[in-house]
């Protein structure tokens, strides 16, 4: 404020980007301290980690696709490291009788009977770890799809595979689920600003869009809201 807005050295005009990611990042990392005060575990000290790390990159990288259509590998395949890294030592300290899954394999026999035939039992360390792996490489491959599937019908690429890994990343900090509705909010918010930019004649059905930052600010909410929002769907299914 006492510069005006302008570089100490060269007195250039500093973009309004810049205080106002600077803010969000604060506002965020504000949030992250509130759930790190209230952990009473280590491993839901870790999750909060997570949040605010997942936080930080989205919100970077939102700014870095809408300016320049890049999504950096500096960014998301480093991300996708360091969820898997937090979410290794979120399993060392759950214990293993915690969240564990039994995946149950039924071979029928009659119509109206069925025997178990090699069941799967899995520690709550081992589904967590092996369930986030799973996670990304789903959310990856769904995406993959999509893009060769538009790519077959038009002609041309509608996404880049930054936008690949910016969904595997989403998917290998908050879970498979969590993932697809950060898709679902980002294509939704992107079909309303596409029409938007359409009506005001401020571009074509060519017009490129930077998709990742709509898919980061879906992996944003989802990380805020993406618990409560697929509980209260699934609440509606039932």
């Amino acid at each position: 404020m006492l510069l005006r807005a302008r570089c100490r050295t060269c007195h250039a005009a500093i973009s309004p980007v810049y205080p106002v990611v600077e803010l969000a990042v604060g506002v965020w990392f504000a949030i992250a301290a509130s759930y790190i005060g209230r952990a009473e575990t280590m491993e839901v000290l870790i999750a909060d980690i997570s949040f605010a790390v997942v936080g930080f990159l989205l919100i970077g990288l939102i700014v870095m696709d809408w300016q320049t259509h890049l999504l950096p590998d500096a960014f998301t395949l480093t991300g996708i490291a360091i969820a898997l890294f937090l979410v290794c030592s979120q399993a060392i300290f759950l214990g293993p009788t915690e969240d564990q899954v039994l995946l149950r394999h039924k071979a029928p026999i009659t119509a109206a009977m069925s025997v178990e035939k090699g069941n799967v039992f899995l520690t709550g360390p081992e589904a967590l770890i092996g369930g986030r792996i799973v996670a990304t490489l789903a959310a990856a491959g769904l995406l993959l799809l999509v893009r060769g599937a538009y790519k077959a019908l038009r002609g041309r690429e509608g996404m880049g595979l930054g936008d690949v890994k910016l969904l595997a990343m989403i998917a290998a900090f908050l879970g498979f689920w969590p993932a697809i509705l950060a898709l679902f909010l980002g294509v939704l918010t992107a079909s309303f600003f596409a029409a938007f930019l359409l009506f005001r004649g401020r571009a074509t059905s060519a017009t490129r869009l930077p998709f990742g930052s709509f898919l980061a600010a879906g992996g944003l909410a989802a990380s805020l809201f993406g618990t409560n929002i697929i509980s209260a769907y699934i609440s509606l299914l039932r």
